[in-house]
């Protein structure tokens, strides 16, 4: 079964030109909005400019959104 190609689609993470990671949480009139991991401001990029996260970049992706226990004292 062949594996199709990486597109910057709704909740996926993607990385932009400057090297920021976000989740793509809407298109609109040729741009992607993307939200920080753990939340945070909107900012817009062009799909085009977009690429795949990295296994390194997901990971820490994951320590921003993996939601730790509270510690009671």
């Amino acid at each position: 079964m062949p594996v199709e190609p990486w597109q910057p689609t709704k909740s996926r993470y993607a990385v932009d030109a400057e090297g920021r990671i976000g989740r793509i949480v809407d298109r609109y009139e040729g741009s992607i909005y993307l939200r920080p991991p753990g939340g945070g401001r909107e900012w817009t990029a062009e799909p085009e400019t977009l690429r795949q996260p990295t296994a390194d970049e997901m990971a820490k992706v994951r320590v921003f959104t993996t939601p730790v226990p509270a510690v009671e004292s």
